[in-house]
Order: structure tokens, then sequence, then C-alpha cells
């Protein structure tokens, strides 16, 4: 695989790195590690990273992906290979397509290679370490990109998808020039305005009688702040974690681009990712998303939870 992957980047003069709409700190991270690298590497090619961009952007510029032709290019999709999470499939026109990827959904769009690996923590796990596999050196750039991509998907190591093996390729990035405090710094620090809203945000959660956390953010909660709706509904998702009696939580947000209500849900260590799938999304056991019409299908949504919750209680 490694072979084939350093063929196709030897043999084309243009390349295209890509990842899901509405980015997380992961996608972002192996996004911005995989082109930092490709260009120190490859300083003759034409490298570049396309996708839309939201408030979790300290990475870098990206172009807009509706510029782009990708007629005899090499496209890497990243962190999805579900067509609900592509802002677009234009990248389908492009003579080589490689999607990498840790979630547990079989993908749904054109490629030619798939390199899976649902027990990696994240995306930017298995970018840093097929990098090291190619010998293709980890700039500092890309280091910092790769460990705030794995810092994220993993809540700080936190999660059960960190291994031994997260650890050790954390590692490895550090030596290659990362400033952890500085990192920590760069992606967790924010201005006080954000800290009030996640106060207002935190007031309005909802508990079932199973004690399933909820928050349903709408037009007018996103209006009055001035927010995306990746930094309500990725960003602040996990501020209903860490409740003792709270077994999972789910954060449902209006899209503002499209209407659509975007589900992000969550648990301790029950099994939810059915539920995700069921609607159409998908992602990991404990950690999933999904996208649905209307607000009565958030409903329907936490009854599948419930049921989830009674039937492993007997």
């Amino acid at each position: 695989m490694t072979k084939r992957l350093l063929e196709w980047i030897d043999g084309f003069d243009d390349i295209v790195v890509l990842r899901h709409k509405s980015p997380d700190l992961d996608a972002y991270g192996a996004q911005f590690g995989l082109y930092h690298a490709l260009k120190e590497a490859f300083p003759d090619k034409r490298i570049v990273a396309a996708g839309d961009t939201n408030a979790l952007n300290r990475f870098g510029d990206l172009v807009e992906l509706d510029t782009v032709s990708f007629e005899g290019k090499l496209a890497f999709v990243l962190d999805t290979v579900a067509s609900q999470m592509l802002q677009a499939r234009t990248f389908e026109a492009a003579a080589k397509i490689v999607l990498i990827d840790h979630h547990q959904n079989q993908p749904d769009v054109k490629h030619d290679v798939y390199v899976r690996d649902t027990a990696a923590s994240s995306t930017s796990e298995m970018i840093a370490a097929l990098l090291e596999e190619s010998g293709i050196a980890i700039p500092a750039s890309a280091a910092k990109a790769l460990f705030a991509g794995i810092v994220g998907d993993t809540g700080r190591f936190q999660y059960s998808s960190t291994t031994a093996k997260t650890f050790e390729t954390a590692a490895h990035l550090m030596r290659r020039g990362v400033d952890l405090q500085g990192l920590y710094q760069w992606m967790h620090s924010e201005p006080l305005k954000m800290r009030r809203i996640k106060a207002e945000f935190a007031a309005g959660i909802t508990f079932t009688k199973e004690n399933i956390a909820y928050r349903k953010n709408d037009k007018a909660f996103l209006e009055k702040h001035g927010l995306d709706t990746q930094t309500v509904s990725r960003g602040m998702v996990n501020q209903m974690a860490g409740i003792d009696e709270v077994p999972i939580w789910a954060n449902f947000t209006v899209d503002l681009a499209t209407g659509r209500i975007v589900c992000e849900l969550r648990a301790k260590n029950l099994p939810i990712v059915d539920v995700a799938k069921k609607y159409g999304g998908g992602g990991h056991n404990l950690a999933c998303d999904c996208t649905v019409d209307a607000w009565a299908q958030t409903d329907q949504i936490l009854d599948d939870l419930a049921r989830l919750l009674e039937e492993q209680h007997g």
C-alpha cells in the first residue's frame, strides 16, 4: 500500500488534499499535516489544500473547492468516506483518488485506494504513520498539525480510542518540534465572550427521564451570538460530557446553510453508532453524527438512544 502511494505521489505533479466539510480538529490536522509534509518533500510539485473553513481553523489558508480542477490530478480525501460528509464530489474527476479514514462507515464515493484503520485514534494518527512508513519527513509545521488533530479526536488522550500506539505517535511528533504548552494554548485559548456563550449553552441543557442530556440549538441562538454551525455542533457537544448521571448526550444544531439539523451523539460506554447509521450518518462507537431534515427527527433519535439504554439494562 505504502509503495503504491509513493509511486502515485512521485508520478503526479498536481496533488489536492481534501477532507470532510465542516472540519473538526482531526480533519484539519490530517489535511494540513499531509499538505505540509508533501510540500516540504516535493517542492517542485503543485500541492494544494482545499475545502471550506470555520472558526476552528488556526492551521492555514485553504483553496476554495469550487475553484479546483481535478482532471489529471491525484486527490487525497481524509477523515471521511461518506458522501453526506463531503462538501462536493468534484474530486471524483481526479485521475487517482485515495481515501484515508478511521471511521466504521463503508465508502460510498468513488476511489482507487481506501486506507482504513478503525483502531486508529484519528486520521491524523494514520497520516503520521503513513508518512513515517513511506520515509517522507515530517517537518515541524506538519507535526504541529498532526498532533493537534490527534489531541482533538482523543479529547486530549482521554477517549477509549487512545492506545499505546497513539502515545508513540505523539512522542514521534513531539521529537519533530511540537511545543506542547504552546500548542495547547494555541488550540484551546478562547475569548471571554465564548466562555459566556458556553455558560448560556450549558444552562439550556435538557435531560430525558433516562438522563440523556441534549440541547437543541436553533437559528436564533446561532445568529444571536454570530456563530457558525460547526462551532456550536461539534465544538460544544462535550459541554455535556463528564456528568456522573449522564450516559449519553446529544447536540442538535441547525445548519444555517441548508436548514437541516446536524446531530452530534456521544456516550460514555454504550455503543451508539448504529443510531447514527440509521439516519444516514456514522462514525465511532461512542462518538458519531448524522444529519436529519427536521427537529421532529431529533426526538426520534432520543427515543432510539433511550431504547439502547433500556436494552442494556434488560
